[in-house]
């Protein structure tokens, strides 16, 4: 969708006018990723955890029980507090997703709410009890998302996303590679940082687009 024809050089384009739900929503985003940053820095610093961010998946620090698993050990006292942030975010983004149709489309606010419901079923079925079912919500955390944000980059539905293609792609692209690349019998770089980058670049995009809903003028 192309930008309004009557938009002029200087002046910023009609999409930076939202509405105060919209606004709402891209809040929402925010405060899910401070919820999940701070439950991700709660259960590292939680006494007994062992976690090493080149090695250890975050899925690791919701397993509640302390073993050794793919060559790493895995153990984590506050498995609990972590799955039930995973749920909250979760459940939050799924919420905010909703309100953020209008200036992000069906496809990037969608992959969002996809994103949302992904981590709830990772925080209810932990990595230690059902590992199929817990990967099958970390795939829709993370793949989906980084589809969806390549798809608002290469063709936007709306006149908001017509902004900010590049950056958009290139870390949705990050993010997949990595994707694809972590699943190699030999993946160049260990599977915990890179997941640590994967999560990083969606949170970096997904954020920066709320902040710029979140700033923008009140229709």
């Amino acid at each position: 969708m192309k930008p309004s024809p009557g938009v002029g050089a200087g002046r910023p384009p009609a999409a930076e006018q939202v509405a105060p739900r919209a606004r709402l929503g891209a809040a929402g985003v925010l405060v899910a990723i401070l919820v999940f940053s701070s439950v991700l820095g709660a259960a590292v610093g939680t006494e007994g955890t062992a976690y090493d961010g080149w090695n250890n998946m975050l899925s690791d620090l919701g397993d509640p029980s302390c073993h050794v698993r793919g060559g790493r050990w895995i153990c984590s006292p506050g498995a609990a507090a972590f799955n039930a942030g995973l749920v909250t975010t979760g459940g939050i983004l799924l919420a905010s997703a909703l309100s953020l149709v209008v200036p992000w489309g069906r496809v990037l606010s969608g992959g969002v709410a996809i994103m949302g419901g992904g981590l709830v079923i990772a925080g209810v079925f932990p990595a230690g009890d059902d590992g199929a079912v817990h990967l099958a919500g970390v795939v829709l955390a993370l793949v989906v998302p980084g589809l969806a944000l390549l798809a608002a980059s290469v063709r936007p539905e709306t006149t908001w996303l017509s902004r900010g293609r590049v950056p958009r792609g290139v870390l949705a692209v990050v993010a997949l590679l990595l994707c694809a690349e972590s699943r190699l019998p030999q993946a160049l770089l260990p599977r915990g940082a890179a997941e640590l980058v994967i999560v990083a670049s969606l949170v970096v995009a997904l954020a920066w687009e709320a902040l710029r809903v979140v700033g923008a003028r009140e229709r």
